[in-house]
């Protein structure tokens, strides 16, 4: 495996150092904008015949980073995997026999019970019974932000079974398995210090009477110098405010249906990183959703329509350039062991081919995941309902002078799971 050879964080080499002495399991943990996805991107690119596998828990984190889900991979039925004793099919075993590295990018929200199913498929496909199977683990992501997802009754299968918590950190197969866990601190998306030092506040709720206090002074309802992306708790509340953005607007809409190359996903949910059916008129406002190959814009960028034909959407962004908007595609990978040329394959399972733009009047605070936007406004509405939503969209906004508040925050708003500090400290992080 190639390692690159310089680092402009000692964290950064301290992982790739981890990784280089096959420690079995690498936690690489760090808050929003500190270079996670980076590191990943590079560690794919320095060697792509490397025999490793990139993961992630749901179908939009996995499109998003060109790679596979979890369940997909390791034919996981759409279930709890709690004490999960099925025996691994056979094309999962040809391919776990060869790997040598597993990836799972957003680990926070990979519950336990899931993690336990893959040590034992591993353990089962590869006759060993070294955690994983002897296949090296790197987990990356930030536990503090978006959480599992526990449905109903599941709380309490996942108590009885033993979990002292749905996070990942919390799986049976660690407890013993040699870990070393390394946290990014260099922040990126951030410059000033005081507003990332209210964010490491909010996002450990560490002080946060004084952060929430000095938020409401600076940002509740101010003018702000661009026109912002409101960022809400609900689908309902973003899809209401969308809706009324484009009534608002003259003349005729132009409608887009996203389509796929290839065998298309049975489930089509709220999956896909821009909108199965995209809506548009002249002047509405857009964000785009997917990086620019040609560096035109990124993940996050606004802008505003200014024509709008079959193949082509010109948009003018909030940056000032005019830019051609062609379709765009996400490919949903599949990694699979090549016998033959003795290597692992991405074979595509299908692409995702839409215009790289969704409505940007408003976006959940779960659809911002990942970006970074120019400028923020932030409607609690009632209040956040889950762990991580007040620091998840805080932190999507690159300064405190591009944040607006539309009420003033509460430290009510502020949710943190307890179990993540307690969790974290058990493993050394």
């Amino acid at each position: 495996m190639t390692i690159p050879a310089t680092y402009s964080d000692p964290a950064i080499a301290e992982a790739h150092q981890a990784l280089a002495d096959r420690t079995p399991v690498v936690l690489l943990i760090g808050r929003a904008g500190t270079g996670k996805s980076h590191f990943i991107r590079s560690l794919v690119d320095s060697d792509p015949t490397y025999p490793q596998a990139l993961l992630a828990p749901t179908g939009l984190a996995a499109m998003n980073i060109g790679g596979q889900t979890v369940h997909s991979f390791f034919g996981f039925p759409p279930r709890p995997l709690i004490g999960n004793a099925e025996k691994p099919h056979w094309f999962f075993m040809r391919t776990a026999r060869a790997i040598n590295r597993l990836i799972i990018d957003e680990v926070s929200m990979l519950r336990a019970d899931v993690l336990d199913a893959m040590n034992k498929h591993l353990q089962v496909a590869r006759k060993s019974s070294r955690p994983f199977g002897g296949v090296q683990m790197l987990l990356v992501g930030d536990f503090y932000q978006l959480p599992p997802v526990v449905r109903g009754e599941e709380s309490q299968l996942l108590e009885d079974a033993g979990y002292s918590s749905p996070y990942a950190f919390s799986a049976h197969c660690l407890r013993d398995a040699p870990l070393a866990a390394v946290q990014l601190t260099e922040v990126h998306r951030q410059t000033n210090q005081d507003f990332i030092a209210i964010l490491s506040s909010i996002r450990e709720r560490r002080g946060v009477e004084e952060a929430v206090t000095i938020l409401n002074t600076v940002c509740l309802d101010r003018s702000l110098p661009k026109r912002p992306v409101l960022l809400c708790a609900t689908n309902a509340v973003a899809d209401n405010y969308n809706a009324r953005g484009l009534a608002n607007l003259e003349g005729m809409a132009a409608r887009y249906t996203g389509a796929f190359e290839g065998e298309a996903p049975r489930a089509q949910g709220d999956r896909f990183p821009a909108p199965m059916e995209l809506v548009l008129k002249r002047e509405a406002r857009v964000i785009f959703t997917q990086n620019d190959p040609e560096g035109r814009w990124v993940n996050g960028s606004l802008g505003t329509v200014k024509s709008l034909d079959d193949e082509v959407i010109v948009v003018a962004l909030d940056a000032g350039d005019e830019v051609d908007v062609s379709r765009a595609v996400w490919p949903q990978a599949r990694w699979t062991w090549n016998a033959k040329e003795n290597r692992m394959e991405v074979r595509e399972e299908f692409k995702y081919v839409q215009f790289p733009l969704a409505p940007a009047w408003a976006l959940t605070i779960h659809k911002a995941q990942g970006m970074t936007l120019d400028s923020v406004e932030i409607d609690l509405g009632r209040g956040a309902f889950a762990p991580g939503q007040a620091y998840v969209a805080l932190s999507r906004a690159r300064s405190m002078e591009t944040l607006r508040l539309t009420r003033p925050l509460s430290p009510r708003d502020v949710q943190v799971d307890p179990a993540i500090a307690d969790g974290l400290a058990r493993l050394g992080a």
